[in-house]
């Protein structure tokens, strides 16, 4: 459980959002229901709750991709994220070394 990436459509409000008190999981009865057809665009979710979402939505995986790296992650992390659709909470290394769990990924493609 950690982050996860969900398909959504274009310009797609979580419920609650709008007074900045999302609801977690309300999404899931929303997009349920969806044809994949119409969720084309992406956004980022916690999931170590229902979910709430933690990016805005994106139209595009560069778009989404640029968002990753302002928030920190390398380029092979960002990267690693979107192709995987999830990372955990965090990761432990060999070496004790903790991070993120999109950091996480990065260091396991690099």
């Amino acid at each position: 459980m950690g982050k996860r990436l969900i398909r959504v459509p274009p310009g797609f409000k979580h419920p609650g959002i709008e007074h900045d008190d999302p609801i977690p999981g309300a999404h899931f009865e929303i997009l349920y229901g969806l044809d994949a057809s119409a969720c084309t665009s992406y956004q980022v979710y916690e999931d170590v709750t229902e979910g709430t979402p933690i990016s805005p939505v994106f139209d595009s995986v560069d778009a989404l991709q640029q968002w990753l790296d302002r928030e920190g992650y390398s380029k092979a992390a960002a990267a690693a994220f979107i192709a995987e659709g999830s990372a955990p909470s965090f990761v432990v290394g060999a070496d004790g070394e903790v991070l993120s769990g999109i950091d996480g990924l990065g260091k396991k493609s690099g």
